[in-house]
């Protein structure tokens, strides 16, 4: 049987016995933050390892809901590809850095994507 039409009817069936029981203002991940939060400042205050180990993981758990999941994303470079770097002055101008420094930088680039293709053969 497929769930494609079928709506979340036990998780909102769910959180409405959760209100009935604690309230209409009461949501689950904000009562775990409220509880990571005394967690956080157990761990502080009493410096323990253990007390600081349950903070992390609980702020983890939040950040789950509130936090997309970061992938993974392999970026390959062009090796045709024209790299200009600018900086920015505290004044406010623009400058193109030395000629020099630019192709230093270009070909270290170059040499570290090369170094990178012959470790994947």
């Amino acid at each position: 049987m497929s769930r494609l039409g079928i709506p979340n009817k036990n998780k909102k069936f769910l959180l409405a016995r959760l209100q009935d029981m604690y309230g209409d203002q009461f949501h689950p991940i904000m009562k775990m933050a409220e509880a990571a939060h005394k967690l956080d400042y157990i761990a502080e205050s009493e410096g323990d390892v253990t007390a600081l180990n349950a903070a992390v993981n609980a702020w983890s758990k939040i950040a789950e809901y509130t936090e997309p999941k970061l992938k993974a994303v392999e970026i390959r470079a062009d090796e045709t590809a024209v790299v200009a770097i600018q900086r920015k002055r505290f004044d406010g101008e623009t400058n193109l850095i030395a000629d020099e420094a630019e192709d230093a930088i270009i070909e270290a680039i170059v040499e570290e994507n090369q170094d990178a293709e012959e470790d994947e053969e």
